[in-house]
């Protein structure tokens, strides 16, 4: 599977996400970014609490959270869980790889 669809697939369970067809990395930011945005207006808790279940380290999101702009939290947060999931995906993968040697 390609890794932005890999990486769409789970988080639009996460984040509550209507299924899209995504073409590029960029589509699953934009769509991603969208929703944390609408979460930062109507439920901080639950997207911290997102956050935190998936794994992005308190310390990055810390550090964003500091921002100013909604819309810049918005799409760094979005790089930042992407980040994150490229990282599981890739740590599967090589778990996948290591077992059936």
């Amino acid at each position: 599977m390609e890794d932005h669809k890999e990486v769409f697939e789970i988080v639009s369970g996460n984040f509550d996400i209507v299924p899209h067809n995504v073409l590029s990395m960029n589509q699953v930011r934009d769509l991603l970014a969208v929703r944390v945005r609408e979460m930062l207006d109507k439920n901080v808790e639950k997207l911290v609490s997102t956050l935190y279940r998936i794994d992005v380290s308190q310390r990055v999101t810390d550090e964003i959270f500091n921002l100013s702009s909604k819309d810049d939290i918005a799409l760094l947060i979005a790089d930042a869980v992407i980040a994150r999931q490229l990282k599981k995906i890739d740590s599967r993968r090589k778990y996948k790889n290591d077992t059936n040697i």
